[in-house]
């Protein structure tokens, strides 16, 4: 049996005026990010990867696997990342064509602290996002720790696992090379892609995210089912099912 995770739209924040609307993509109820001309939308996939999706019609424009989760966009790049197969402390960001999908560029690692993982697990979080800079990306990330065991701690082991630490790096979009940029982290810097969370209104299209959580299977890897809705003055256009997030529950 499947419990519903969610009804309403995650992430909700109030409509932008036109006069505020970001100029370089704006996230979306946490989990994709539309093109500034309001013209698409790129959201995880459910194949793997990310995909361009026309914000009217739900039809697909392109898929590029590179990449499996958006971390921002402008009007010619759409930016995404994906942790390191063989490291979980490092994860890589790739910058792909707007208009035809294609990969332009992918950074080398950028590394974390040993204790940290891009893996969503209870006990680790991770978030990071992108906006293009000249000829290179901007990119901020942000890992944490907390108490993961099953009996109620102690306040001083409560404290002794909580962690946190952010950083900013620059990649060069011709070379891939990852050099250290000023500074830590805003919450503002954030706001490019879905970890920042997002609005759930743009213009007359508004966007809701529903996700379930799957009933237990021994031996099944626990994969929750992600759904994506738009609505256009007040109709629903189109829905979609994207690329499940890993789920398990915290210890009893």
């Amino acid at each position: 049996m499947k419990h519903l995770l969610a009804l309403a739209p995650l992430f909700v924040a109030l409509p932008a005026r036109a006069a505020d609307a970001p100029k370089a993509g704006a996230p979306v109820v946490g989990v994709g990010v539309v093109s500034p001309d309001l013209a698409a939308v790129y959201l995880p996939a459910k194949a793997g990867g990310v995909e361009a999706v026309d914000l009217a019609t739900g039809k697909a424009l392109w898929a590029n696997k590179d990449g499996a989760k958006l971390a921002g966009a402008s009007d010619k790049l759409v930016l995404v990342w994906a942790g390191d197969p063989k490291k979980g402390n490092a994860f890589s960001v790739v910058a792909i064509d707007a208009a035809t999908g294609k990969t332009v560029g992918k950074s080398d690692a950028v590394a974390l602290p040993d204790w940290a993982t891009t893996a969503k697990t209870w006990g680790r979080t991770f978030r990071t996002a992108a906006r293009a800079d000249g000829d290179g990306v901007i990119v901020a990330w942000q890992a944490g720790a907390f108490y993961a065991g099953g009996a109620r701690p102690t306040p001083e082991i409560e404290e002794a696992a909580r962690k946190n630490e952010m950083g900013l790096a620059k990649f060069d979009l011709k070379t891939g090379k990852v050099t250290p940029a000023n500074g830590k982290p805003k919450d503002t810097d954030f706001a490019s892609g879905p970890a920042g969370g997002g609005t759930n209104k743009l213009g007359d299209y508004t966007f809701e995210m529903n996700e379930e959580i799957p009933g237990f299977k021994p031996g099944a890897p626990m994969l929750t089912k992600v759904t994506f809705k738009v609505a256009k003055g007040g109709k629903e256009l189109w829905a979609r099912e994207l690329a499940g997030n890993p789920w398990s529950p915290p210890p009893p």
